[in-house]
């Protein structure tokens, strides 16, 4: 794994896999950052391409640095020489020696990623609702524009948004770039200001035009810090009905802001669930939280044929919400990388991670596990 040099011919790699014009392409990779992308060669060709997405994800409310990977693609000349198979296990490996804790990504094969320790951990939904049954018209909180000065506050309310949910993404500068503008979509931000001029709650939207003069809208972002300003937020959004239709949106098997309506009348769809990848056993159990009342140990036999510093037991000790881990211990539980994964995010209980295979101990040592990897249903609202 090399960083990509030949961009002539990384473009034409994405272009054929994602069947996308090359210009749009060029346009992804700058955005993303030539610096980004890796390639596997055979000494000279390159043979496949990934992109490397620095971010975090918060987990227990804590940020856990994460390496998304993107754009994986091998060129139509190459396919079926497991490249694709190579480039990850490369991947993965160099990723760990960086020190990141763990990897993330979108599958359009789940095989492929599932054989190098990826597992399921999360859920993207699609929230669906006509504008005419947004029943909210609350007027509380001041309705601003959004403005590239307006940037620093509306991160910071987007990070205290996100710490409350399990999986979110910590966003880097990738991620917010296609909040704004996304492929031919340009999203518009609106801000609620209190009475203090504090940043309370945000949205971005797009506008689509239909063909008898109607518009549907779609968010690439909406969070809130209080009750008044996500009721705010979805009166603004009322006020769009007397030319909209239908509002888009995205988030977990619920999101908060749906919790604000009086009735429920929007419909949900499961688009993608996302797969983790633990790359580093011990910083990843030590940069997790776990519940303050916790006082305990948890003996792990992990089997990881990729990353030998992941192979073998460990010793996880919880104190005051706060894990130090250690190689060594019983091995009470013993899981693959997949389950860990899993196990981690909070996506299955240990008991739904030994029914599937993942994971083998006694019914009381699962009892016990569950009681570290309690949390809320693992989700995010990006795509990359």
């Amino acid at each position: 794994m090399q960083p990509a040099r030949d961009k002539d011919a990384i473009t034409r790699t994405l272009s054929l896999a994602f069947a996308s014009p090359a210009e749009g392409v060029r346009e992804w990779m700058s955005n993303a950052g030539d610096d980004n992308f890796r390639v596997l060669t055979d000494g000279t060709t390159p043979l496949a391409t990934l992109l490397r997405i620095p971010m975090g994800q918060f987990f227990v409310g804590r940020r856990i640095p994460m390496l998304g990977i993107a754009g994986v693609a091998v060129a139509p000349e190459h396919r079926g020489a497991g490249h694709a198979k190579t480039m990850m296990r490369h991947a993965m490996v160099q990723a760990a020696a960086e020190g990141w804790p763990l990897a993330g990504l979108f599958a359009s094969t789940h095989t492929l990623y599932r054989a190098v320790g990826f597992e399921h951990a999360g859920y993207r939904f699609q929230y669906s609702i006509p504008i005419v049954r947004i029943d909210v018209r609350d007027a509380l909180g001041n309705i601003v524009p959004i403005s590239d000065a307006d940037m620093p506050r509306v991160h910071a309310c987007y990070a205290a948004f996100a710490a409350k949910h399990n999986g979110s993404l910590d966003r880097g500068q990738y991620i917010w770039n296609r909040i704004r503008t996304h492929r031919d979509d340009v999203f518009h931000g609106f801000a609620v200001h209190s009475d203090a001029r504090e940043l309370e709650g945000y949205l971005f939207l797009a506008q689509k035009r239909r063909p008898d003069g109607r518009q549907d809208l779609t968010l690439s972002d909406i969070a809130f810090t209080t009750p008044v300003a996500g009721r705010r937020l979805w009166s603004l959004l009322a006020d769009f009905s007397p030319m909209g239709e239908e509002l888009t949106f995205f988030g977990g098997p619920t999101h908060p802001a749906l919790e604000l309506l009086q009735q429920q009348r929007h419909r949900v769809e499961l688009r993608d669930t996302w797969l983790l990848r633990v790359l580093d056993v011990r910083r990843a159990l030590e940069a997790r939280a776990y519940p303050s009342a916790l006082q305990a140990e948890l003996h792990l036999d992990i089997h990881d044929d990729l990353i030998p510093a992941n192979h073998g037991r460990f010793m996880l000790r919880v104190d005051q919400g706060t894990g130090s881990a250690r190689q060594g211990g019983h091995g009470t539980l013993r899981l693959s990388a997949r389950g860990l994964a899993a196990l981690y995010s909070g996506f299955l209980s240990p008991h739904q991670a030994k029914q599937l295979g993942e994971l083998d101990a006694p019914d009381d040592a699962c009892d016990h596990a569950a009681g570290f990897f309690a949390a809320s249903t693992p989700w995010m609202s990006d795509m990359f």
